[in-house]
């Protein structure tokens, strides 16, 4: 009776697929291997990788696998079949990722503040050289499974991506979101190849700054100014504003000597970012009218709870 003729195929990936691994060690030669388009076959044995086939349609044999004939030959003297080897089929086309990232980073060049700057985008890549891609990934990840292999990539772009990312300041990533895409990608394309991929794309869709975002929703007054001086680029009063907040908290901290005057000063230097003069001075406010802002400020975090009961008490001697 004749034998029936083994199809190898890596039938119907899905559109995530990177790698796939036939589920049969035991070889025959003779067998049929059909590797389609945008695709490789590598032949493995003991975690080595041997022979590289490309697209086509190829009847298993000696010719055709030379360096793992010349293994076989070596270790068993004699041509066996079937014989033992993992073939993997490696995708070559182009895949999409997505990221959502943080660090902790500078509000501007020159400030000691330090916030939250979130990123989110996406990148497209390949595998470039399917038998460097393998070397890097065997061993890293439990299996050859679509989920792992996706998140092993995933996982080293945000690692070298939090790299690059971790050196900028909120003010100049927000001026310049593009030119730090290409600067990015430009960083990274070197690491890429040396696991066998090809960063082919990175576009950086958008930033979060919570600390600017909770200030614009709860004090536009001074949230919208600094808001605006970080997008215009305008370090100085980016400073000025940062400045008279620390200061702020510096009287509180002092016992609440001078609060009232703080803040006032406060909504007059805001209100200078947006009508840039002032035709009249603003009248000193009630201590009633300081103490909702003490207590807004206390509510926004500016202020600590022991800095907010001792400056209150200040406040209050001046109503007896």
């Amino acid at each position: 009776m004749r034998r029936r003729t083994n199809v190898i195929e890596w039938k119907n990936p899905g559109p995530d697929d990177i790698v796939w691994q036939y589920p049969d060690e035991e070889i025959r030669w003779g067998s049929i291997l059909i590797v389609h388009e945008y695709e490789t076959a590598i032949f493995m044995r003991d975690g080595k990788i041997y022979d590289v086939v490309l697209p086509g349609r190829h009847m298993l044999e000696t010719q055709n696998l030379p360096l793992l004939t010349s293994a076989y030959k070596f270790i068993m003297g004699l041509r066996e079949s079937p014989f033992k080897a993992t073939v993997i089929f490696v995708s070559l086309k182009q895949f999409k990722g997505k990221f959502g990232l943080k660090t902790r980073t500078r509000l501007s060049p020159r400030s000691s503040w330090m916030t939250e700057l979130q990123a989110y985008g996406e990148y497209w890549f390949k595998v470039e050289d399917p038998s460097l891609f393998l070397t890097q990934i065997i061993g890293s990840i439990p299996s050859l499974t679509t989920a792992d292999v996706s998140n092993f990539i995933r996982s080293f772009f945000i690692q070298q991506f939090m790299q690059e990312f971790g050196k900028l300041d909120v003010m100049t990533a927000y001026k310049n979101m593009e030119d730090i895409s290409l600067k990015i990608k430009s960083s990274l394309d070197e690491s890429f190849r040396q696991r066998g991929l090809r960063l082919l794309d990175l576009k950086l869709a958008g930033l979060n700054a919570p600390l600017l975002e909770k200030m614009e929703r709860t004090d536009p007054t001074y949230g919208l100014a600094l808001i605006a001086a970080i997008q215009e680029g305008n370090e100085d009063k980016v400073l000025e504003i940062t400045r008279t907040v620390e200061s702020m908290r510096a009287i509180g901290k002092a016992g609440g000597a001078g609060i009232g005057a703080a803040l006032v000063a406060i909504p007059q230097l805001f209100t200078q970012q947006q009508a840039q003069v002032q035709t009249k001075p603003q009248k000193e406010k009630s201590p009633i009218g300081k103490l909702r802002e003490l207590k807004q400020m206390l509510d926004e975090g500016l202020i600590t709870r022991e800095e907010y009961e001792s400056a209150k008490k200040e406040i209050l001697k001046e109503m007896t």
